[in-house]
């Protein structure tokens, strides 16, 4: 009974500790809401720009269609397209993303692309994108069950 009192405490415990690690000299850290939403908000252009280059001749319903089923490795495979459709936009928002300055992405030989690719898929883990990724899933679902539920009792 206490030891899986004593396991969810820690596992909660867990979340509150900072989390970071050091890829090719830089910190990537856990990201708090408030930065990520000014980092979103730095890149106003940026989803519109991505779509565009990322998709094209792709609809915005089909291009939605495709994030529902969306997963770390899907999200590993568009960081490169970007990189290689949208440069300096995507050093720009992983820039944003990890307070690695623009211009160190861009120049620092340590980093490449190579590198570039270890520092997202770090701040994807650290960042936990995957768990929102199923959490948003999962809030979908339950939004359309309630809403067919509803509809039913009209």
């Amino acid at each position: 009974m206490f030891g899986n009192l004593i396991g969810k405490t820690k596992s909660k415990m867990a979340l509150s500790i900072p989390h970071s690690r050091k890829v090719r000299g830089y910190v990537i850290r856990r990201m708090p809401l408030g930065a990520y939403i000014t980092a979103m908000q730095k890149l106003q252009d940026f989803p519109q720009q991505a779509l565009e280059l990322l998709f094209p001749g792709m609809k915005l319903d089909a291009v939605l269609a495709k994030f529902k089923t969306i997963d770390t490795e899907m999200l590993g495979g568009l960081a490169v397209r970007a990189v290689s459709v949208l440069p300096k936009q995507a050093a720009a928002l992983v820039s944003a993303l990890t307070e690695i300055p623009e211009e160190n992405l861009l120049n620092d030989p340590a980093i490449g692309l190579d590198g570039l690719l270890e520092i997202v898929t770090a701040w994807i883990e650290e960042n936990n994108i995957g768990n929102f990724f199923s959490a948003a899933r999962e809030l979908q679902a339950k939004v359309k069950a309630q809403a067919a539920k509803g509809s039913s009792n009209d």
